[in-house]
């Protein structure tokens, strides 16, 4: 019994006028990601939650260490340390390496305020994107693009 294969060539690669319309899209997306971060910049709390956000993500570590994390001079991150700690988001406790210096964490505070803030951040996303009409497939199919181009494209901007 005779079989009909059918033969398919692979999708074409992407063009370069297909790459320049994907970085207008990414340059647009940084543009308006970077204004919001302009606004944000002018309340007190950016600096507190930066630095919250990479213990959080990081653990703990040294003040200097993450000074130079967050790009912020050293007396700078002092100064949200203290803030932070204040408010019993950030403690301080004794660096394992050096007895003699101490590093800095997040508390379970801490880390339930940026779970919250992360939280509301997907809810905002998820409105948009469902007022637009955005499906579940079309979010999945969004995101695991984003990852590949994000790991494919590693290294290649000097």
């Amino acid at each position: 019994m005779p079989t009909d294969t059918v033969e398919t060539s692979p999708p074409p690669s992407a063009t370069l006028a297909d790459v320049h319309g994907l970085n207008d899209a990414l340059r647009d997306m940084m543009m308006r990601a970077k204004k919001r971060h302009r606004n944000l910049e002018q309340t007190s709390d950016h600096g507190r939650i930066a630095v919250l956000f990479v213990l959080v993500r990081q653990g703990p570590m040294r003040a200097s260490e993450l000074a130079r994390e967050v790009t912020l001079d050293l007396s700078t991150v002092s100064r949200h340390l203290r803030m932070l700690e204040d408010d019993g988001l950030v403690a301080k406790s004794a660096d394992p390496a050096d007895k003699r210096a101490f590093q800095v964490g997040a508390t379970a505070r801490g880390d339930d305020f940026v779970e919250q803030f992360w939280t509301n951040r997907a809810a905002e996303i998820h409105g948009a994107l469902s007022s637009a009409g955005w499906t579940g497939d079309d979010v999945r199919t969004f995101t695991e693009l984003l990852h590949k181009f994000v790991r494919d494209t590693e290294g290649c901007f000097k």
